[in-house]
């Protein structure tokens, strides 16, 4: 482990993976951190994980962004004391919130209906076993992260806001300063290699998940950095669709025949 990206979301988190990425690291995102390492990540959560643990999960990885290694930076540091660590965070705090707004807008314009009740019993009635997996995984580590469950509608300003404060103050705190670096991915490649100890590379700063573009494209199934979560989360609705139309034909049949 070479980075550590303690930044929360909504900080450039998706944009500092793909410019990691271009500067050559082996990078897990969100996605890759529950499909790769998603055990590692509950054995921290319930204390039972030791560094050995972690070192041997993260072998293979340079880097992390987002949930849940930003929120567990600290334990993976012990684990990689030599690890750089670097806080992203926005130009300012209203910067962060209205894009965390946003982004749960987005969200909030993908689902069909606006009542939790029906929307857990299709849930439960239309989701296969990657997409229940994730929603688990997703219950434990956004309140982790945010303070606060994810859920229909916009979680509360004052809620968010104290979260994003103390999350910056805390990683600000702890980690050693020599460590340390304090980001805005509008400064783009200039102070970030020059942390990292790299050369600039040619080409354009990426620029990632503007106006919450990744959760549309997860949920149409065309990302290319969710390692096709999106596209096999469709296939197993469609699965459990087709099984449903064939019970409920088969159950007319036979009401039919009994009648």
């Amino acid at each position: 482990m070479r980075v550590i990206c303690a930044g929360i979301q909504k900080t450039g988190t998706k944009t500092m993976a793909q410019a990691l990425r271009i500067l050559g690291y082996e990078v897990h995102d969100v996605f890759q951190q529950y499909f790769y390492e998603k055990d590692i990540w509950y054995k921290i959560m319930d204390n039972t994980a030791t560094a050995k643990d972690i070192q041997n999960a993260l072998s293979g990885v340079d880097a992390l962004t987002d949930l849940p290694g930003n929120i567990l930076w600290e334990q993976l540091h012990q684990a990689f004391p030599d690890a750089k660590v670097i806080l992203t965070v926005r130009s300012t705090e209203d910067e962060w919130y209205e894009s965390v707004r946003n982004h749960y807008e987005v969200t909030n314009s993908l689902i069909l209906f606006r009542n939790e009740t029906i929307i857990s019993l299709l849930f439960f009635i239309i989701s296969g076993k990657i997409r229940r997996g994730f929603s688990e995984f997703a219950q434990i580590f956004i309140p982790a992260s945010l303070g606060t469950q994810h859920m229909l509608g916009i979680p509360p300003s004052a809620v968010l806001r104290s979260r994003y404060r103390q999350h910056n103050l805390y990683v600000k705190r702890k980690c050693p300063k020599e460590n340390l670096f304090v980001y805005n991915v509008k400064d783009g490649w200039g102070p970030l290699c020059e942390f990292l100890g790299v050369s600039v590379p040619d080409i354009d700063f990426p620029a990632k998940n503007v106006r919450a573009e990744f959760v549309k494209e997860v949920a149409s199934g065309t990302s290319p950095a969710d390692c096709d979560f999106g596209k096999i989360t469709i296939q197993e609705t469609k699965i459990r669709l087709s099984k449903i139309a064939l019970l409920c034909v088969l159950a007319i049949t036979v009401l039919f025949v009994i009648y």
